[in-house]
């Protein structure tokens, strides 16, 4: 009998202990999975940057505000458009080239006579950014950058009398500071503002080729 009952009590206190070890085991699972999940979603924000060596960058834009004409014009077109790409060379520098074109008018109104001409400038550049995302710590959604462009400004005039030529082309230098938003790894808007190309402020959507 006693024999019987000791064997008894054995079996139950196993038969706890492991119950007691299986719940533990369930709980501790789910929690080893959320800590997996954590450190795997961590990893991957972590490796998304706005911009980064090797990187091909597309920007296709409209300008607003020339400084390439002088008072007393009027805008042919409302806007100007320019497009521009660079590459990745380093972590914090890309290079690159981008073209814009303008167009303007003027108006002389004279007793008994009216006299206009058009201007249009045509800008092919050369270019260069450096990325404060790495200095900064930025989001990586956000891109943060500042640079210079050099080119060439080709200008050409016709007016009412019949007369068509080329006049003021010549070297284009320019500063500028942009900044980018992604809302997916590829696309984002930007915007820059300094005296470049053909416009004091370039707006328009960017793409990670």
């Amino acid at each position: 009998m006693k024999k019987q009952l000791l064997m008894m009590s054995f079996f139950m206190a196993f038969a706890v202990s492991a119950s007691a070890q299986s719940k533990s085991k369930s709980k501790a699972t789910p929690k080893a999975k959320t800590e997996t999940k954590a450190t795997a979603s961590k990893s991957n924000s972590s490796s998304l940057r706005a911009y980064s060596k090797g990187d091909n960058l597309l920007n296709v834009g409209i300008g607003i505000g020339s400084p390439f004409f002088g008072s007393g014009y009027s805008s042919s077109l409302p806007v100007n458009p320019s497009v521009s790409f660079e590459k990745g060379i380093t972590d914090e520098i890309s290079v690159g080239g981008q073209v814009a074109y303008a167009s303007s008018k003027y108006n002389v109104d004279l007793p008994g006579s009216n006299y206009s001409f058009k201007q249009n400038a045509f800008y092919i550049g050369a270019r260069g950014s450096y990325h404060f995302n790495e200095l900064l710590k930025l989001d990586p959604k956000f891109d943060i950058y500042g640079g210079a462009s050099l080119g060439y400004v080709i200008a050409s005039v016709s007016d009412n009398d019949g007369f068509n030529g080329t006049t003021g082309s010549g070297v284009g230098f320019g500063l500028f500071a942009g900044g980018k938003y992604y809302f997916s790894n590829s696309t984002s808007v930007f915007a820059e503002v300094g005296y470049q190309s053909l416009a004091v402020l370039n707006v328009g959507i960017a793409f990670k080729l």
